[in-house]
Formats: structure tokens, sequence, C-alpha cells
């Protein structure tokens, strides 16, 4: 093989390349990836790397000299092409498996890997399918990704669980046990059967989301019970879902929250960051202490000191108190881009739902935390 390539183009996809390759020791042929020709189009070439959880498939423009495909280490020849100057990089390979690059007065050689090793991605066509904006998409995993939990312990919660809702949106949520997030959104087109319910994994939400703007304008997301693809512009993400079961999480969700606080979405940041800067515990645990028209919060009494702040906040009822895991709060501010949030509470142990004042399509409920002092 014998391409020429744009640097700037070629050091993003690299970029895009190494975010999925295996970075573990234990798989070594993960550790590479795939440039191949196309044999129907002769100024594109096709990138493509896996972990064989989550594939990456990406199109870029090329002079073609000479067809054909290679694998080579991805790291290295990432490391290597960010660092060049001139515009356009010279690939070319032998047929001993070493690869050549040239870049002005730069040139190298790797070893390379026979093409034949490497796990294969196959873009599949798949029964189900969401079209949906690229601000959209952006918009859903921002607000639920957060939630979702992080270790293997329940391993049907390490992801966003896809649904449709009777009227025909999408439903995206998550949950890590002790709290929740959810988001419905409206798409352009929308084939999903009713009973169908998906997991898409952190980690393919987390690289879609980097990637999002290669996409265009609109995604096209399909899937079935066992796979689900991205693709929109010249890049495509091919992911397993998780197996297993996601909890049905609307009994969580409070019906009757009778106590509605709303407050300025910036001021209750700040007021957190302070109360909870003072906590060397895990949880971080703050107070709230909500009475007519103030919100007082309270950081944990220790023998190195507490802290304490007040923000206004449109509330007439009678006064009670309740606390949280600040982070949790500050997770869920992170997210929302209202100027005001509302906080609807029951009682200092049921659950308090969060929201936006402006945007109804999206709620996330926190468990409260027992504070002692």
């Amino acid at each position: 093989m014998e391409i020429t390539l744009k640097r700037e183009a070629l050091s993003s996809t690299l970029q895009n390349i190494n975010s999925v390759v295996d970075k573990s020791s234990t798989k070594p042929i993960l550790s590479n990836f795939v440039i191949r020709t196309l044999e129907d189009d002769s100024s594109n070439v096709e990138f493509s790397s896996t972990d064989y959880e989550l594939s990456l498939v990406e199109v870029m423009p090329a002079q073609i000299k000479d067809p054909g495909s290679i694998c080579v280490n991805a790291k290295k020849v990432f490391d290597i092409v960010k660092e060049l100057k001139d515009d356009e990089v010279h690939i070319r390979s032998t047929e001993q498996l070493w690869i050549y690059i040239t870049c002005g007065s730069s040139e190298l050689r790797l070893p390379s890997v026979e093409v034949g090793l490497y796990p294969q991605t196959v873009l599949e066509k798949l029964p189900e399918s969401v079209t949906i904006s690229v601000e959209d998409l952006k918009s859903c995993i921002d607000m639920t990704l957060f939630a979702a939990i992080t270790n293997e312990s329940r391993r049907n919660l390490m992801g966003v669980c896809l649904s449709s809702t009777s009227d025909q949106q999408t439903r995206w949520l998550s949950t890590d046990g002790h709290r929740l997030a959810q988001i419905i959104k409206s798409v352009d087109d929308l084939i999903i059967d009713a009973e169908q319910e998906v997991i898409i994994p952190r980690k393919a939400l987390t690289e879609v989301r980097r990637a999002a703007d290669m996409f265009g304008k609109t995604v096209n997301i399909t899937f079935d019970s066992r796979v689900m693809q991205f693709s929109g512009g010249q890049i495509s993400f091919k992911t397993r879902l998780i197996e297993g079961k996601f909890p049905n999480c609307d009994p969580i969700i409070p019906k009757d929250n009778n106590l509605e606080i709303l407050v300025n979405r910036e001021n209750f940041s700040n007021s957190l960051r302070i109360v909870s800067s003072i906590s060397s515990e895990k949880l971080r645990p703050v107070k709230l202490i909500i009475s007519a028209g103030v919100l007082r919060l309270e950081s944990e009494k220790a023998d190195y000191g507490e802290v304490v702040d007040e923000i206004e906040a449109g509330y007439e009822g009678e006064s009670f108190q309740i606390g949280f895991n600040a982070r949790y709060l500050l997770d869920v501010l992170g997210v929302i881009d209202s100027d005001d949030i509302i906080l609807e509470c029951k009682n200092s142990m049921s659950p308090t739902i969060i929201k936006s004042s402006t945007d109804e399509s999206f709620l996330s409920v926190i468990m409260p935390l027992r504070v002692e002092w």
C-alpha cells in the first residue's frame, strides 16, 4: 500500500483511533489499528480499531498510489504524526511488513502486523433505528451518563438505558442505585419495538460524545438486542450492548412530592462548593435547611471547623431540613443550563426530584442522606 494523507486530518483520526484501542497488555493485537483502501472508492481510505466491545470506523480523503491494507501500532503512529510539521504524510508498506512514514525531511520505519490477524469491524443492517440531531444526542448523553455506575459491581447499571415512550419519543435513563437521571427527547425518526429497551455502555457513549461533531447534523442509531451502531458523516461506532435487565425505575420517581423550592442554579452551585469543601468524608454530606424565602446550607460539624451559607429561595411553606451527598447535587446542577432549578421534596427521608425551571424533558432523583448534626 502507498498513500498520501493530510497531516492535520490524519492526526485527528488517529486521536479517535487511540481512544478505542485496547491499552492493556493482555491482548497485544488490539493495540494496533488498520488502514485499508476501499475497492469502490479511489479517493478515500478507511481507518478502523476495536477493543472487541467498541469499534470505530472512520473514512478520510487520501491520494492512493497503490491500494492495499496495513495493521500497525496505534500509539506509536499517533505519537509520531502529532510531532510532524509538513502538511502531507506519505505512508508506504512493503511485503516484509515494514511501514515507511515520510513527512518533509522526517522518515521512519515501523514493523507492522499481518492484517488478517486483526478482528475486522463489519457494519450491519439492524432492525431498530433512531435518527436524532447531534445536539440532541449530546444533550441526552450529558444529562444521563453522570448518574451511571462506574464500577463492575452491577454491570447492568454501567450505561444508559434507551427505550421509547407511548407517544413515540426516546427515553434515556441511568441510575447507580442512589440517584437517577432521565430525559425524554423527540427524534427525527424512530423505529423501536414498544417492548424493546437496550443498555448502552459508558465507554461507547463517552467516545460517541467526544466525537459527536464529526457526525454532521444528525446521527443514525441502529441496533438489535446485541449491538448498536452510531453513524453519520465519515465516522461510525459499533458497540456491544450490555446484557441483562435494566431495573424498573418508574416506582422510584416520586409522584406526590408537594414541597417545591425554586433556587438560582449558579448561586446554589457556588454555595454547595463552599459548604462541602471542608468535608473529608467520601459522601461529602451537606444539610439543606429550607424556610420561607431562604435556603441555608451547612457542612458537618467537625473538630477542624464548619461552614454555613445562605441563598435566596422561592419557598413559602413550613421549614424543614434534608441532607444530601453534595457531589450528587453538583453533578445535576452541572448538566442543567437554565438559570433556576426546582427541588421537589416530600420530607427529609424521601427521594427528591431536581429539574430545570424551563425544560420539562429532564429530571433527576436523588436519595437523601441521614444527617445527625
